[in-house]
């Protein structure tokens, strides 16, 4: 799971074709760095949520007898081969793990970055697919029960008014403030710093 904090501009529409332009061929570069500058974007904040499975992945020889019993159990591939590890980069594409996603929950609300004078958490974008997406939402409602189905929403192709859920985002005072993206705010949302 990945979080961004921060506030960044994108056009959502092909420049190229707007200007009358060839395709991948750009009259001009302007980078994030002058665009930060320049004043036109605010930088983006990545927060990273120390876990160990996710940056180290696992090894069969460092668990427990137990958790080996049940490595042993699964299916991992049709012909029965059991690997001896799994990389951290596998991990994290297919593993939903409740106590991991509580955990990046847990410190996102507590440390994310606050505003309104330190009383609500900061717009904040989760990037997930859409099955980590839907699992991070329902783990945020069930732990954050006061808040469940309107602080935290996955935003997606698959979601019902999907504009009116980005504009609700971009406003202030109006909720979600966490969007959970699946491959639509990826390249950035005019969300002005709070």
């Amino acid at each position: 799971m990945f979080v961004a904090l921060g506030y960044v501009l994108t056009p959502d529409h092909n420049t190229y074709s707007l200007f009358d332009l060839e395709d991948g061929i750009p009259t001009d570069a302007y980078g994030l760095e002058e665009a930060v500058r320049d004043k036109f974007l605010v930088p983006p904040k990545a927060v990273s949520v120390p876990m160990k499975f996710q940056r180290e992945g696992i090894k069969y020889k460092d668990l427990s007898d137990e958790e080996k019993e049940r490595w042993d159990a699964l299916e991992w591939d049709d012909d029965g081969n059991i690997p001896i590890e799994v990389e951290p980069e596998a991990l994290n594409r297919w593993l939903f793990n409740e106590d991991t996603v509580d955990k990046v929950l847990e410190h996102l609300m507590l440390k994310g970055e606050k505003i309104a004078d330190g009383d609500r958490l900061g717009k904040t974008i989760v990037f997930a697919n859409h099955a980590h997406a839907q699992f991070i939402a329902e783990r945020f409602d069930k732990n954050y029960s006061r808040y469940a189905g309107h602080f935290a929403r996955v935003i997606d192709f698959q979601t019902e008014y999907v504009q009116t859920l980005i504009d609700s985002f971009s406003a202030e005072t109006k909720t979600p403030h966490i969007a959970i993206s699946v491959d639509m705010l990826d390249t950035g949302i005019d969300v002005q710093k709070l």
